[in-house]
């Protein structure tokens, strides 16, 4: 499994409500057709991060073809309604522990 999370960094305005009943719903209708298996927010109160999105797919090119689809500018284009930055991006492999 591969996982997409993108951080929020503390100290920069970030609108939850905003977040949660717009720009979360977006990402879901534009990602959920690329197999998106699962999405979590998580928030931090003393981290360098205030949130961090996670969004699960079964494999890298899943996840490869759901930011290549044609509406992510989109997606990314939102971030300015309800973040005054621009978030860390990071991608990996989910490792089952035995």
């Amino acid at each position: 499994m591969t996982v997409l999370r993108v951080c929020y960094k503390h100290g920069v305005r970030f609108d939850e409500g905003y977040y949660t009943a717009k720009h979360l719903p977006l990402v879901a209708g534009v990602f959920g057709p690329h197999g998106v298996r699962k999405v979590e927010m998580v928030k931090f109160d003393a981290a360098p991060y205030q949130v961090m999105f996670s969004g699960y797919f079964d494999s890298p090119q899943a996840l490869q073809n759901a930011l290549k689809d044609p509406r992510t500018p989109e997606v990314m284009a939102d971030i300015a309604k309800f973040y005054d930055g621009m978030p860390d991006v990071l991608t990996g492999e989910v490792v089952a522990l035995p």
